[in-house]
């Protein structure tokens, strides 16, 4: 028994990976759900100003302005408020080749270096979106006339929610983490 020990502890400091990730909390999953929904919304919005423009075109009395922009910003809509849940799903594009070569400790510093860094840019991104924020209400969108600091919203809780969830990736480097989507699965 005492010469298992030894190994055992080698074998640990070589592979510092505690195994799989602890379990997400309820909070987090309940703002994944929202951040899921809000997007599907805005996919469903972004569908409608689509279609309503192409019929615009061929029914001139259904032409609108207005869809173009709803279209516009639902798209944008979409693209800032899943930020923090591909983050937290580990949905984020990645170096697989780097995860690969890097092994034990090294992998966790790299995948600890990789979440600091992703957390520094989104609260950097963070600030930038709150000054647009504040100024968005001294101006408007061109055809519906909605106050900007509305539509610049998206991208501060979009980057407030990665900067809040790349900080727990930083903890969560020594966990196992499978990609969201593996290359072999995109080629099937």
């Amino acid at each position: 028994m005492t010469d298992s020990a030894p190994e055992n502890a080698e074998a640990a400091f070589e592979n510092p990976t505690a195994g799989p990730a602890p379990k997400e909390s309820a909070f987090f999953r309940w703002w994944g759900n929202i951040e899921l929904s809000l997007a599907a919304f805005f996919l469903l919005t972004m569908f409608v100003g689509v279609l309503w423009q192409v019929l615009g075109r061929y029914v001139h009395e259904l032409n609108w302005p207005g869809a173009g922009e709803i279209a516009r910003y639902s798209l944008t809509g979409i693209t800032f408020i899943l930020i923090g849940y591909l983050i937290g799903k580990n949905g984020q594009i990645t170096v697989a080749v780097i995860d690969n070569i890097a092994k034990g400790r090294a992998q966790v510093i790299v995948k600890a270096v990789a979440a600091l860094l992703l957390a520094v840019i989104c609260a950097l991104l963070t600030w930038e979106a709150w000054a647009m924020f504040q100024s968005g209400f001294s101006r408007t969108t061109t055809v519906l006339q909605v106050p900007l600091a509305y539509v610049f919203a998206l991208p501060l809780v979009g980057l407030v929610s990665g900067t809040v969830r790349a900080v727990i990736k930083i903890f969560h480097a020594k966990y196992d983490e499978a990609d969201s989507l593996t290359l072999e699965e995109a080629e099937a």
